[in-house]
């Protein structure tokens, strides 16, 4: 509890990423060689394909209200559409957050998932006056806790990769 009072240093990655990821060690190895025969001749080269980009199909995105029920169904929690503005400033606050954007820019999901929840953590913790009913269930109940941030990192993800904000969203697993 006392960690989450500390002060953060946003210039530094955070230290479980630090610690995941070893520069000091790191190498480049050689893994193999071959050799190519190219013909002879005048040739035209084709450019490299691009593997395909794949968006998200409009009946896959759920409203912002349609998570909220969601909620509602699966843990027995009676959040309205007010709380829909508390989760609202929560993305606002995260996107925001250009540390947390570096580092979901560089590192692999899982280490970037690691920011994300310290990050998250922090955000909420501002936001404990907005609204405590969701902070509540946010540190009372830990599978309720960890279905919200999952979905919570998917939607910022989808933001960081140009979805829409305010109407992306996956299922709760």
């Amino acid at each position: 509890f006392l960690l989450r009072r500390l002060p953060v240093s946003r210039e530094d990655l955070p230290v479980e990423i630090q610690r995941k990821i070893d520069m000091e060690t790191y190498r480049l190895q050689k893994t193999g060689s071959r050799k190519i025969k190219l013909e002879r001749g005048n040739g035209e080269l084709e450019p490299a394909q691009l593997k395909p980009t794949y968006a998200q199909l409009p009946e896959d995105i759920e409203p912002l209200s349609r998570i909220l029920q969601d909620l509602n169904e699966r843990f027995g929690t009676n959040f309205t559409e007010q709380d829909r503005v508390f989760i609202e400033q929560l993305e606002a606050k995260l996107a925001e957050d250009a540390a947390l954007d570096a580092s979901v820019r560089v590192n692999t999901p899982d280490n970037a998932r690691l920011t994300f929840d310290h990050v998250v953590n922090d955000r909420v913790q501002e936001l404990i006056d907005t609204n405590f009913k969701f902070y509540k269930q946010i540190t009372d109940d830990d599978d309720f806790a960890q279905a919200f941030f999952n979905w919570l990192f998917e939607r910022y993800l989808q933001q960081r990769r140009g979805g829409s904000q305010s109407e992306a969203g996956t299922a709760f697993t």
